[in-house]
């Protein structure tokens, strides 16, 4: 009704904007529309209110009804529309009805009652199928809604007049046989059919019914369908029927017609249904155009019997009909479209190429003539009258004037149609639209391409009516061509990844332009032209893919001597639009010249379309000339670097260096060398102590080996172009472990593979098997031992309580880091008396470290910042302050974690000798008489005085100044103590550089030394007596306490005032 609606109301608004409109057609027109809206006011409140006294002409108070020749009485359901026959007198009269209450009324009104076909008691709810005086008892709600009964059409009966049916399980109902489960196809009015409205000629694709049909258990093959046609109209105003399944898909089946029955034969291939599925079948009619007066006409189909489906036993509420559709003329309302195809100048575009993309193939013009209403398309079914197959043609683009593309099919369907969806594509009212087809060519080739509109589906804006377009078509043929594949011979130039599988030189490159199809290639065929001098190729030759190096084929050089070669690509896969570079790679004779030459010809190319058509295209493409120009290499060791020295343990450290030079003519691009050692070299492997070895070119890093471990290290992995005319350095690098188990290095090149960086023929290199410079690798080491051991004065600022000598036995300079003080029981602290505590060079009385104003018990470590001279040995003395509150007892150290490391190296220093020796200190009460209260000093031994305090002429002066007297005495001579005193002192020498001595305390700050001694006859701590023998004299070079320093047998004499040695002779 609303589509009515809006059809009147667009009329009037057009009738006041025509002025030519004339009067007494509108009138009639008008009259019309009244009477349907009339009608369709009615048909509303009879829809609202269930009451069919509009539809069916009774009053609503006869409800008991007959006609003249017949006895039946029905009763009339005004609520429902529908009448039920009483069985009997009896059952008439259950109701208490009169028989004064029956009308008598006509056949035809009668007819327009629908019968109650379902009933049920009012106390009971079993439902039953009443037929004539018989009645069947439906056993289940699935079976009932399988019938396509609606529950609205329950009808409630006394029970008496149900009881006065015949119960039956086994007779039909309406002709259909009543065994549910005997293998039978269910058929009922889906409930997506639809629902009684006006429907227009002049229109297409209008939906009449949805039939349901479910198989039950078994396989269902449906052969014949009979429509019957119903209502009030002329036949003729029928232009087309049609069936679908519930996607719209139309069945190809052939119908044909007679007295308002329409035939559907699905003999040549039936209409399938699996057990226990469902299908749908849509009913569609498409209208003429009719100027008849078609007021008041009606259409509607149904399903009228079992026989009507054919070949198989149906179940079903027959008949089974659709609603009933008033027909009302629109013919100048809904607008009107037309449709040309236009011509594509067919004399210059007659053919299509294999491999094209977005093929122009068809053109038509879409206009709106009437003015009355836009039109919007929904579907457009483009047939190909050419003889082009499915797969020739494919990607369909429907594109508007505008250039946009409104709709994509990806291929024909097997009829040879192409179909386009839009989505409402708009044409407005007097206006038009020029669609495109275009298409991609995939193959076909002499093939045919005639396209035409077969059907649109183009709605009306007033009403959304499906309109009947008039379509008028051209014959314009395109023939489908193929054109040979392109080939262009490139230059002989490598890609970035054309060696990553295969090694050489390039003698070939092609590029292959495929056209716009996908293509699988089967072979290539090449051939060789060279000059006479040129040596032919002997070695493979390979086929790879220019852009990836993905080897392909290969063959021997050789076959080019005989004819052409053939290779095999085993049908390589070249998508549409996709080009395809190759090379050929091959090894050049090592007998080739300057100014020979190779020239690769491509002959043919053999391939399969994807419609397996194979085709051999003729190519004839000359590659271009490879002119042999060999880069000539020289290489050299570095001049500028004589021999190396570095200390084990450093890293990063430089162990060879050469130079290369490029002579001019060509750039050379080099590829890879490999090292080898000298005679006198060690093995730079891991193993040894080697690793994270680097070589560079100039700056460039071009290879790092983390842990090498053979004789050759092969250097690879690279391109390094050298310039014509340029030198570069090639430098290595290693770092070392401190435990290097190698003394010398010295490298070579043996071998260095290089290419023309045009041609990538191998390079001419000369001077191979070159040595670079002699590398020596030392250590840093040290040895400390033990001295002296001290003693304190309590309340004294500077007391020295050890001694100890560092000696560098390595190859570099040494640094010392830090040195550990450590008690045994915790009395060197702070907290007992002790403080800056420090380690004093004894020579030059200098500083060495750091100092702890507060020591802590237990352990002290003491930052040093001293350097120690290659061979140099330094004695050095731990000095510490005391307060008066010290503690009398013996006090025993020792030292730890002594470390250094090399000057320039850095290097960590081995330290060997014994640091943990115990060194015990004496603790001196600071109440001794001083220096004017003590006896005279008597002489230590009788003998002459050879050198004197700080004598020039002392033989050892050049390494430090003499700080005592020597007496020239035999050795064993016993010595005597010049005064009284306190041992605080006692170094025992060995056979070696350590001399013996000892240290007498005679006041706080006088003590007196003894050198030299072969024996020593007191302890630490020990009281001495004036003359008491210390020991025996000594001195003999190798016997035991004479020590490095001494010439000859003799007693070395000393004087300590306030810890500074004095000229002893001051005080005898």
């Amino acid at each position: 009704m609303r589509n009515i609606l809006t059809l009147a109301k667009n009329l009037v608004i057009q009738r006041e904007k025509s002025k030519k409109f004339n009067i007494l057609a509108f009138v009639f027109v008008a009259k019309t529309l009244l009477s349907i809206l009339i009608l369709i006011i009615i048909g509303s409140l009879t829809n609202n209110t269930q009451n069919v006294e509009a539809t069916y002409g009774l009053n609503p108070k006869i409800k008991q009804v007959k006609t003249a020749d017949k006895a039946t009485v029905y009763y009339l359901d005004h609520a429902k529309g529908q009448c039920k026959a009483y069985i009997n007198a009896k059952a008439y009269l259950v109701y208490n009805n009169q028989w004064s209450d029956i009308k008598i009324i006509n056949n035809k009104e009668l007819n327009k009652w629908k019968k109650v076909k379902l009933v049920k008691s009012k106390n009971n709810p079993a439902v039953y199928y009443i037929n004539n005086d018989q009645k069947v008892l439906i056993k289940s709600e699935q079976q009932f809604v399988d019938f396509g009964f609606q529950w609205s059409n329950i009808v409630t009966i006394a029970q008496a007049d149900l009881d006065e049916y015949k119960e039956n399980i086994s007779f039909k109902i309406a002709g259909t046989i009543n065994n549910y489960n005997d293998n039978q196809l269910l058929v009922k009015l889906d409930q997506t059919s639809p629902t009684a409205d006006y429907l227009v000629t002049n229109t297409q694709d209008n939906l009449l019914a949805v039939y349901n049909l479910k198989a039950n258990n078994q396989l269902i093959e449906i052969k014949k369908l009979i429509l019957n046609f119903k209502g009030v109209f002329n036949t003729n105003i029928i232009n087309e029927i049609y069936l679908t399944d519930e996607n719209d898909i139309q069945y190809p089946v052939f119908y044909s017609s007679y007295n308002r029955q329409i035939i559907f034969d699905f003999n040549n291939q039936p209409l399938v249904i699996n057990p226990n599925k469902i299908k749908k079948i849509k009913v569609y009619v498409n209208f003429n155009n009719n100027s008849d007066n078609i007021i008041n006409n009606t259409i509607q189909v149904a399903i009228d019997q079992t026989t009507d489906i054919a070949n198989t036993k149906v179940v079903g509420d027959f008949p089974i009909a659709g609603a009933i559709f008033k027909l009302i003329s629109g013919s100048n309302y809904l607008g009107e479209v037309v449709v040309n195809e236009q011509s594509l100048d067919i004399i210059n575009n007659n053919e299509a190429i294999v491999g094209l993309t977005e093929k122009t193939i068809g053109k038509f013009n879409l206009i709106e003539t009437s003015g009355l209403a836009d039109a919007s398309v929904k579907e457009l079914i483009f047939l190909n009258k050419g003889s082009a197959k499915i797969n020739n043609l494919n990607n369909f683009k429907l594109k508007n004037k505008a250039g946009q593309i409104i709709s994509i099919a990806k291929q024909m369907v097997d009829n040879g149609k192409v179909i386009f969806k839009l989505n409402n594509y708009q044409i407005k009212r007097s206006n038009n639209e020029t669609l495109v087809i275009l298409t991609n060519i995939v193959g076909g080739e002499n093939n045919t391409i005639n396209f035409s509109l077969d059907k649109a589906k183009i709605i009306s804006s007033q009403g959304n009516f499906n309109l009947k377009p008039s379509i008028v078509n051209l014959d314009e043929t395109i023939v489908i061509k193929r054109k040979a594949i392109n080939v262009i011979a490139k230059n002989l130039e490598p890609s970035k990844k054309i060696f990553a599988k295969q090694a050489g030189v390039i003698i070939g490159v092609f590029e292959i332009r495929n056209n716009n199809q996908k293509i699988n290639l089967e072979q290539l065929n090449f051939s060789l032209e060279k000059s006479t001098s040129t040596p032919a190729l002997q070695d493979l030759v390979y086929l790879v893919n220019y852009d990836s190096g993905e080897v392909y084929n290969y063959f021997l050089g050789s076959e080019f001597n005989n004819s052409a070669v053939a290779v095999n690509l085993n049908k390589l896969n070249l998508e549409a639009k996709q080009n395809l570079t190759v090379a050929l790679i091959a090894n050049t004779n090592n007998n080739v010249k300057n100014g020979d030459y190779y020239k690769i010809i491509f002959n043919n190319l053999d391939y399969c379309a994807e419609n397996n058509n194979c085709l051999s295209d003729k190519v004839n493409s000359i590659g271009a000339k490879l002119t042999v120009n060999k880069a000539n290499l020289f290489l050299y060791p570095n001049n500028d670097l004589g021999e190396q020295s570095f200390i084990k343990g450093e890293k990063d450290i430089k162990i060879a260096s050469f130079i290369v030079e490029a002579a001019a003519g060509a750039d050379a691009k080099i590829t890879s060398f490999s090292l080898s050692r000298g005679n006198s070299s060690g093995i730079i492997s891991f193993t040894n102590g080697f690793s994270n070895l680097r070589a560079y070119i100039n700056s460039s890093k071009i290879k790092t080996i983390q842990n090498p471990h053979s004789n050759d290290l092969v250097i690879d992995g690279f391109n390094y172009i050298l310039e014509s005319g340029s030198r570069a350095e090639i430098k290595i690098y290693v770092d070392t472990e401190a435990d290097l188990k190698v003394s010398e290095t010295q490298l070579m090149i043996n071998n260095l593979t290089a290419v023309n960086d045009k041609s990538l023929l191998l390079a001419v290199v000369n001077n191979l098997n070159v040595n670079s410079y002699r590398v020596i690798f030392g250590q840093v080491q040290a040895e400390i031992s033990k001295v002296a051991e001290g003693f304190v004065v309590k309340g004294e600022d500077d007391n020295v309580i050890a001694g100890f000598k560092v000696k560098n036995l390595g190859n570099e300079d040494l640094k010392l880091q830090s040195i550990t003080i450590n008690t045994a029981n915790q009395e060197l602290t702070y907290s007992l008396g002790y403080s800056n505590l420090k380690i004093i060079d004894r020579n030059k009385q200098v500083n060495a470290g750091g100092i702890i104003s507060k020591p802590v018990s237990g352990a002290n470590k003491i930052n040093l910042d001293y350097i120690v001279k290659t061979g140099e040995e330094i004695i050095f003395d731990v000095h510490i302050k005391t307060n008066n509150n010290v503690i009398d007892k013996n006090i025993a150290i020792y030292f730890s974690d002594v470390l250094a490391k090399g000057k320039i190296s850095r290097v960590s220093a081995t330290i060997s000798g014994d640091p943990t020796d115990s060194f015990k200190f004496v603790i001196v009460s600071g109440g001794q008489p001083d220096n004017n209260k003590i006896e005279k000093f008597i002489q230590p031994v009788v003998g002459s005085i050879t050198y004197g305090f700080h004598d020039p002429n002392y033989p050892y002066i050049e390494f430090f100044q003499h700080s005592g007297i020597d007496y020239d005495v035999s050795q064993n001579t016993k010595i005597k103590a010049v005064a009284g005193g306190i041992l605080i002192e006692l170094v025992k020498g060995t056979i070696g550089d350590q001399a013996s001595y000892v240290t007498i305390m005679h006041s706080a700050t006088l003590a007196t030394r003894y050198a030299h001694l072969t024996q020593i006859n007191f302890q630490i701590g020990d009281k001495i007596k004036q003359g008491d023998i210390v020991g025996l004299s000594g001195g003999t070079p190798g016997t035991l306490g004479a020590g490095k320093y001494s010439n000859g047998p003799h007693l070395h004499f000393e004087v300590w005032n306030n810890g500074i040695a004095v000229d002893p002779q001051l005080y005898f």
